[in-house]
């Protein structure tokens, strides 16, 4: 006897056969699993104010979505754009010197990716965490329940300059 005669079963199926055989198992499969939220935030919105300051407007509503600290988000910026940072009454971030949007959209993504989104499975159900007993940041992912440890953010250099005492 050879190979194929009785001992195997030789089906002709077609690629497309087999294509919607694969999509109807991994839907059977993923049934009841929700489909991937993607965290979509909206581009930063800058105005300019005089020569020397950048108001990031919708700063607010970037913050609550990334549920993360402003002031971790805040620290992270100032360091990242080596500027100086406050808070307006309506809760825009003023940033002493001139940004453009696509400045301001690259630091987001370098925050989001390394602050935000789970190193394992890409999404951005996590906590941000520091440790108690040392000073180690933790991100704790609520979907897959991976951990990993964030390095803190690091100030950039900043001038001070010497005043003049007034005698």
């Amino acid at each position: 006897m050879t190979l194929g005669d009785k001992d195997s079963i030789v089906h002709n199926y077609s690629y497309f056969n087999l294509l919607d055989r694969l999509i109807k198992n991994l839907e059977l499969k993923n049934k009841g699993h929700e489909k991937i939220n993607r965290l979509i935030i909206k581009s930063p919105k800058l105005a300019k104010e005089g020569t020397k300051k950048t108001i990031f407007i919708n700063f607010e509503e970037t913050w609550k979505k990334l549920k993360r600290e402003k002031t971790h988000l805040i620290s992270f910026i100032s360091a990242e754009l080596g500027a100086f940072v406050s808070i307006q009454d309506g809760g825009g971030l003023v940033l002493k010197g001139r940004f453009q949007q696509r400045g301001i959209e690259n630091v987001l993504r370098n925050y989001i990716k390394e602050f935000v989104l789970c190193g394992t499975c890409g999404r951005a159900e996590t906590k941000l965490e520091k440790n108690v007993g040392n000073r180690l940041q933790f991100i704790f992912c609520d979907y897959c329940g991976a951990s990993r440890s964030v390095l803190p953010i690091k100030q950039g250099y900043i001038a001070q300059t010497k005043r003049k005492k007034n005698r």
